[in-house]
Parts: C-alpha cells; structure tokens; sequence
C-alpha cells in the first residue's frame, strides 16, 4: 500500500521558485508516523478531485501558471528517473472553499486543480504503476510536489511573508493543511547567498 511523507516547505534556489506546498514523497513502506494525510494516496486518488488551495499575504502576487505538479518515479536501486510528468495547475473558482481557508491575515486564498485535458493523463501514469507486478512496484520510489512561484508587489518589502498551503483530494472530505503560516523569508542557512532575499520583487 502508498504511504507518503511530507517536509516542512523549502524554497528552491535552483528554480528561483518556492517550493510552499511541501514535498509529498511516496513510500511504499510503513511511515513513520501517521495522520490524515497517510490516507492519500497518489496511485489511486482521483486527479478530477485534486485540489491545492494558497493562502498568502495581499503583498505576494502569484502569476498566471504559477502552480506547477510534479510527479517523478525513480528506480529505488539506481536512482534512475523512469518518469517524469510536470502539470500547470489551472486556478478555479471555488469561492466558497476559498472563505473557508481565508483569515485576517492573509487575505487572499486561491484554489489550484489539475486542467481537463492533463487528468486522462494522470489516470493513464496511475494505471500503468497499478499494472505492474507487485515486486516490481516495490522497486519504484515516487514523489510528488507542488512548486509556487511567487513575488512581492512592494520591491522594497522586508517584512514576514506567511504563507499556508492545503490539499483536498477523493480520500478527504475538507482540505488538510501541508504547511500553515509558513514565512517564505525563514530560509535555513547556506540555501542561499548572504542578505539575499528569497521574495523577488515582481517586473
């Protein structure tokens, strides 16, 4: 059976994008701890009902193809990519889910889902995985992960930047949060240059 872990976000030096949503990493062994979100798992959710939601501050703008998936199977052995599926996730209208989410301060919520013409893809990835022998997908370590690219409106703004991101998919009946109030500023040290900030002011 699917596991998956998640790590707390990270930005992505190498993208120059924020990596806010976390990392959802595959396991096909027992995790380590469990919670809500150890019901989901990516083999068999239903792509139609994929939903990622971003609430950020008024000051953070996040642009038109914004929010990526990426979904990469690797040989658990070697290392190798088998494969590798990047998805523009497409901005709904959810309103009544995005009040939910919302609170004083951050202001604006967006809700992100997987576009019409990508989700037989994303079933065909999954039926493929589900038809191997089962010693064969014990030898395939997958991951999943949301990329948000984000910057701020204000060049010269240095204060907090808080950020919370949720999934809502078929194995849950409400949004489960991935990281809450999360400063996009609060970057561990060595990730990147000294004084650089890790907000670009938007062009």
């Amino acid at each position: 059976m699917l596991k998956l872990m998640f790590q707390r976000a990270t930005r992505s030096a190498r993208t120059g994008s924020l990596l806010i949503a976390a990392s959802l990493a595959v396991l096909f062994a027992s995790p380590v701890h469990s919670s809500e979100l150890d019901k989901f798992n990516p083999a068999t959710t239903d792509p139609e009902l994929f939903r990622i939601a971003v609430r950020h501050s008024e000051r953070l703008e996040v642009p038109e193809k914004g929010v990526k998936m990426l979904v990469v199977m690797t040989d658990r052995k070697n290392g190798r990519v088998l494969k590798e599926k990047k998805v523009f996730l497409q901005k709904t209208t959810a309103t009544a889910d995005a009040a939910k989410l919302a609170n004083s301060q951050n202001g604006l919520v967006s809700i992100y889902r997987i576009p019409d013409r990508q989700i037989s893809k994303i079933r065909a990835l999954q039926a493929k995985f589900l038809t191997l022998p089962e010693t064969r997908r014990d030898e395939i370590a997958g991951s999943l992960s949301i990329d948000v690219t984000g910057c701020k409106l204000d060049p010269d703004d240095t204060g907090q930047m808080l950020i919370s991101t949720f999934l809502k998919s078929s194995e849950f009946s409400d949004f489960v949060a991935l990281a809450t109030d999360y400063d996009l500023r609060n970057v561990p040290s060595g990730d990147l240059a000294t004084n650089a900030d890790p907000v670009r002011p938007c062009r």
